[in-house]
């Protein structure tokens, strides 16, 4: 059962401006400028860079031709790219978290939710994440800052009443989503997606719950199905909080055919960028052809995460011996081959996967020795 809160925790959508005012803050500090001197630059008053980058005055509520002004002066004074591709994703992730502390749980609209009308992207996944778990993006630059006065939190902050009631909100929305369409699918696996960043002892056995709960309304069938993406995520989502199992199974059944393993590389050419183009729906995960993206992205992204201290190195392992299975030219550039075959001897000294994922090494290590011989 979601969390109960009778009121919302500020006064509409538009007030929320935390997350696009740290990554503002990342900005000026990367241009190691302090606030007076980036208001002097833009030709605004100390106060109004002040209250950008606290949230009291959101970033979405100015207009956006005032806002494009703002990220092409920065791009002039030479910040991050990263940062400002940042920013412009850090005000979706305001205008989510503004939507969840103005709504009382009672009155949360499944059909009206924004997890339930696009999919989410891995940048806007990382910035919502942040203010739920205290861990920064891993692709976001934190660059060292100047001094400046005072204590400086290092990411941005909702209260512990905040939190409570975003994650409250993500519950609830998830729970009243309708799994018989496809928006309601949608909402729901997103949401168990967000919840997984929430560390509290409860989550777990609230996942669980819902896990089975499913099951009972959409059996997922053997390869990809319109439940594939649900039952993905919540493996995902129990998986960081440190249950395996539900993972294993989703990659023995539903990862067992050409279709399902087609819509696995689909999802994650998807979330690393491989494949950019933004998605209002979960169709294109078992519809798009392989041709549409490269996999070099995917490949990188797999790479840096093949450690087995990761929960998803089992998952990262089957992904990456499918794309090479269908890409082995990716392993004409040695360097990366070299590093994945290092990394395999590694993986298999540590003894920390499964047979299944044991025997998907082996294979990659032959395939990188057959690929050296051409």
């Amino acid at each position: 059962m979601a969390l109960r809160a009778q009121a919302p925790q500020t006064g509409g959508m538009s007030c929320e401006g935390r997350v696009s005012g740290y990554v503002l803050k990342l900005a000026r500090r990367s241009l190691r400028l302090t606030q007076q001197r980036l208001a002097e630059d833009l030709g605004v008053g100390v106060a109004t860079v002040q209250g950008w980058e606290s949230g009291r005055r959101s970033l979405l509520a100015i207009p956006a031709g005032n806002f494009l002004a703002l990220t092409n002066r920065l791009r002039r004074l030479g910040a991050d790219p990263v940062l400002l591709d940042g920013l412009t994703m850090a005000l979706q992730a305001d205008l989510f978290l503004g939507q969840a502390l103005a709504t009382p749980h009672a009155h949360a609209d499944p059909a009206e939710h924004l997890l339930g009308s696009w999919v989410i992207t891995r940048p806007f996944t990382g910035l919502v994440a942040w203010t739920i778990s205290g861990r920064p993006p891993d692709d976001l630059p934190l660059p060292s800052s100047a001094r400046e006065r005072g204590p400086v939190p290092d990411g941005p902050v909702l209260g512990a009443d905040e939190r409570a009631h975003v994650l409250a909100h993500i519950r609830a929305a998830a729970e009243r989503a309708d799994r018989h369409s496809t928006s309601g699918l949608l909402l729901a696996r997103q949401a168990y997606y967000l919840i997984g960043f929430d560390g509290r002892s409860d989550t777990s056995t609230w996942l669980v719950d819902r896990y089975r709960a499913d099951r009972r309304i959409v059996r997922p069938g053997k390869g990809w199905s319109p439940a594939w993406p649900l039952v993905r995520s919540t493996a995902s989502a129990l998986t960081r909080l440190g249950d395996p199992e539900p993972m294993r199974a989703f990659i023995a059944d539903q990862l067992d055919d050409d279709a399902g393993e087609i819509a696995n590389l689909n999802y994650w050419a998807f979330w690393t960028g491989d494949l950019a183009v933004q998605q209002t729906g979960d169709a294109f995960i078992g519809s798009t052809p392989l041709s549409a993206w490269h996999g070099d992205r995917l490949l990188r992204h797999l790479l840096d995460r093949l450690n087995g201290d990761l929960g998803f190195v089992e998952l990262n392992i089957h992904t990456l011996h499918a794309l090479i299975r269908i890409r082995p030219e990716l392993l004409n550039d040695w360097s990366l081959a070299a590093e994945l075959n290092g990394k395999i001897g590694a993986l298999l000294d540590e003894n920390l996967v499964s047979a299944s994922a044991e025997r998907e090494l082996e294979a990659l290590r032959y395939g990188i020795a057959m690929q050296a011989r051409h």
